[in-house]
């Protein structure tokens, strides 16, 4: 069980919060025994149920400690690494998901194009309404703010933003950051 310790404010009670903790853990659960199950997990995953993981070859991976905000979509064959933060309707979608460059063949008709793996380092926090797209490498302790449209890789320890999102500043200075 969690130590809740440290995460209890005045007037929380304790047994509420051990309530509540349960509560997380099953419905996490049941999000991946009925929805999920060829999600692989190493940890603690903090997951409501109007998150949409799906995959085309089936390969998510989620480290420990990993937690999605509502209405996430992950699109995309992903490896997300341990403390991974996801704000509220962040996205992770695919690239080349279809073909647009054939010609005399419609759009509707085309065959998908190759996918790309995308992969979260650790310590990442993902602001809401971000949209990753697949086969981005987004580098350890990297913060992308809110509402940012992510096509290139991201360094570690940087916080990008915008579209298409720019390195805005780095998390820490000198040695720190390795």
């Amino acid at each position: 069980m969690a130590d809740l310790s440290s995460n209890v404010r005045p007037g929380r009670s304790r047994a509420v919060l051990a309530i509540r903790a349960i509560a997380n853990r099953i419905r996490t659960e049941l999000y991946f025994l009925l929805r999920a199950r060829f999600v692989k997990r190493r940890g603690m995953v903090r997951i409501p149920w109007s998150v949409d993981l799906w995959s085309p070859h089936n390969d998510i991976s989620l480290g420990d400690r990993v937690q999605f905000g509502p209405g996430c979509i992950v699109n995309c064959d992903a490896q997300i690494g341990d403390s991974v933060l996801f704000a509220r309707n962040v996205a992770l979608v695919g690239r080349d998901d279809h073909r647009i460059d054939l010609p005399g063949v419609l759009i509707w008709d085309a065959p998908r194009g190759d996918t790309h793996k995308t992969f979260i380092g650790n310590d990442v926090w993902i602001g809401h309404g971000a949209i990753i797209v697949a086969g981005v490498h987004i580098g350890d302790g990297a913060v992308v703010a809110a509402g940012s449209v992510v096509v290139k890789d991201v360094p570690p320890y940087t916080v990008v933003g915008g579209n298409p999102a720019k390195i805005i500043k780095k998390r820490f200075e000198g040695q720190v950051a390795q």
